[in-house]
């Protein structure tokens, strides 16, 4: 019997139980309609709005009704941490619209674990193949350019992508402060377009230049006012600590003693690891699970913590889940000062359910500092500079690399007085690099650490915490601060020497041809691989003459070069070797090796292996040996550090054709 085709609105009712907001709606039909023709839909709609459903319907719609617009469905996010969570959420709709099919239950979940597959670019090869494919930025851009990467891959996988839906999200992420994402994401959206390929762009709310860049002149699809049917959000209060995590203690134990969950974001790895370790035996006194979760896992522990997340009542994390992952239950975010989309983000984890209620605190850690004037806000640099020049100033700002201070902000003013023309924002390194050397009357120092974020743009946001409440019900409110806040990033940006050569690259790549011998990165910063050697590598290579190892991708950690650079000798310490590619021409095969790393400065694009002994599965990669960062004191026992498919499936899976 032939199954009723159904339409968008029709099959998200019956596999969702829900109405579709209004903007979903206006998205659907958009999409369809790219599908068909080519085209790019651009879909802007602050946390928790449903976005991830705007973009899959069209597609599932199709398959449902076996009409195949596009032969497979490519989820393209900022980062691997969004990864697993995505595509364990598209899964959940594909197993009831396979169920819609006349699968079983057991049936539809077996099934939708092939047919979703997920791509970090590790793996041997990365053509996306996939029915839906969830990958990271990095594999889709260089799978699409069929550029070589760590282990000398070369595949070309735009035949694929030309026959898919491909779907950007989380776009707010990609903003850098060279603007350089930005910049090639847009690049490759034009390309796609121009080859007819459907394209969904989606974010939450961005700064109106940043929107520019990326939507071009295309039509916006957004929540209305005057929409029927739009996302509602609980009630979320804001406060400001000047303090340390200490300070809020008992915020955190009163919430989870209320049997809700405590969401605690820092800026920095170090942070979040000291956290969690002082307050971990708060929650367990209490019987309550605690997770750490940051970008320092391997692809296996930081999926086993993914998994884990919902049955977790204290959570410590970093950035990562800053966007992507539908928490639930979040009674009280603790957040250190971010730049303010991160703090909408950040703070938008909490009561995403209308009816629901909680709190939000954002930590700004002060120090104080003998002899420097100190600021917390942009406005207060403007306030103390104006008192002491005598008038109003509207400086010219930029970042300068000066003789004494090194990398410090530097505001020139058009005033009469030279000695009073330039005036200099420095940090905490600042101090560092200053040493005993007297410094000028015309420096000022933000009062809290800024790493690992622009000190211009944390300025502004602290500008902004009074209203950061309104901004998450408000977007056109918050795209206003949003463009206050970046209003020097991209009025002074200058386009990177980098984005020339990715630019010159995409012009010149040619089907059926040798990649251009241009640079092409898929950030502005560089990066490497830890590998976390197990039992058995270390065997493997006590047994093996050649040094041979047999790499899991599950166990690498891809870590910046300039974090290796600041860690190196820490890291030096934990180091095995690196590891190599070789072909061994008696076996006519590639095999990796390991060899020794005497390189005084870690290189880009290598694979360095580390000891076992060096990593924690509870708290991952770790070299902090200063103990508790945060500054406060336990309040119980000093915790214990841990010790310790079938194949792809297809098309004919989905319609219930066997080979």
């Amino acid at each position: 019997m032939a199954t009723k085709k159904l339409n968008a609105d029709e099959l998200f009712r019956l596999i969702t139980g829900y109405e579709p907001y209004d903007y979903q709606l206006r998205a659907w039909k958009k999409i369809e309609k790219a599908m068909s023709n080519g085209g790019k839909v651009v879909i802007e709609v602050p946390t928790a709005g449903g976005k991830t459903e705007a973009a899959l319907m069209p597609f599932l719609v199709e398959a449902y009704n076996g009409t195949w617009a596009v032969s497979r469905l490519i989820y393209v996010l900022p980062t691997r941490s969004l990864v697993e969570k995505q595509a364990e959420r598209i899964r959940k709709l594909l197993v009831n619209v396979l169920k819609l099919k006349g699968k079983s239950e057991e049936e539809a979940k077996e099934l939708a674990e092939r047919l979703v597959t997920v791509e970090y670019g590790l793996e041997p090869t990365h053509a996306f193949l996939g029915w839906v494919v969830v990958t990271t930025w990095d594999a889709f851009l260089y799978g699409l350019a069929a550029h070589r990467t760590v282990g000398r891959r070369f595949t070309f996988p735009a035949g694929a992508i030309a026959q898919s839906l491909i779907v950007f999200d989380e776009v707010q992420m990609y903003q850098d402060e060279s603007l350089y994402m930005p910049r090639l994401l847009s690049l490759v959206v034009e390309q796609l377009s121009e080859a007819n390929v459907p394209v969904v762009v989606m974010s939450a709310t961005i700064p109106s230049e940043l929107r520019k860049m990326v939507a071009g002149e295309s039509e916006i699809v957004t929540v209305r006012s005057d929409d029927a049917r739009k996302p509602e959000r609980g009630r979320v209060s804001v406060q400001v600590v000047e303090g340390t995590i200490e300070s809020v203690l008992d915020d955190i134990e009163d919430t989870l003693k209320r049997g809700e969950r405590v969401l605690i974001v820092r800026n920095t790895v170090d942070k979040a690891v000291s956290t969690y370790l002082t307050l971990k035996p708060i929650a367990e006194e209490l019987g309550m699970k605690s997770l750490l979760i940051h970008g320092r896992f391997t692809v296996e522990d930081r999926k086993q913590k993914e998994r884990e997340l919902d049955r977790a009542k204290l959570i410590v994390a970093t950035q990562v889940v800053e966007a992507g992952l539908d928490l639930s239950s979040i009674g009280l975010v603790v957040t250190d000062i971010a730049p303010l989309d991160a703090l909408i983000q950040r703070v938008g984890r909490c009561a995403r359910r209308k009816g629901e209620k909680g709190k939000a605190i954002v930590l700004v850690e002060t120090q104080d500092f003998d002899g420097f004037p100190e600021i917390k806000g942009f406005s207060e640099a403007l306030s103390i500079i104006e008192e002491r020049v005598g008038t109003k100033i509207e400086p010219f700002v930029e970042f300068e690399n000066h003789k004494d201070y090194k990398r410090v902000l530097k505001l020139t003013l058009d005033v009469s007085d030279k000695k009073q023309a330039t005036w200099y924002i420095g940090t905490l390194k600042t101090i560092k690099e200053l040493k005993k050397k007297k410094p000028s009357k015309n420096l000022l120092i933000v009062s809290y650490d800024t790493a690992p974020y622009d000190p211009l743009v944390l300025l502004l946001s602290h500008d902004e915490l009074g209203s950061l409440e309104h901004y998450l019900y408000d977007v056109e409110e918050a795209r206003k601060a949003l463009d206050r806040v970046y209003r020097f990033h991209y009025a002074n940006n200058l386009v990177p020497k980098e984005f020339y050569s990715a630019y010159i690259y995409f012009r010149e790549l040619k089907l059926f041809s040798a990649p251009p011998e241009y640079e092409l990165r898929s950030r502005p910063e560089l990066y490497a691989m830890l590998y976390v050697l197990d039992e058995n590598s270390e065997k493997m290579l006590n047994s093996s003459p050649k040094g041979e190892v047999i790499i899991n991708p599950n166990r690498i950690i891809r870590i910046s070069l300039s974090l290796l650079e600041g860690n190196w000798e820490k890291i030096r310490e934990c180091l095995k070797g690196k590891l190599i590619r070789k072909w061994d021409p008696s076996e006519e095969r590639y095999h990796w090796v390991l060899e020794n790393a005497s390189e005084k400065d870690p290189k880009a694009l290598t694979i360095y292996a580390v000891s076992e002994k060096c990593y924690s599965r509870e708290l991952g990669f770790w070299t902090n040996e200063r103990g508790n960062e945060t500054g406060t004191k336990q309040r119980a026992r000093t915790p214990e550090t841990h010790e310790k498919k079938k194949g792809q499936a297809t098309l004919f899976n989905f319609v219930g054709v066997e080979k």
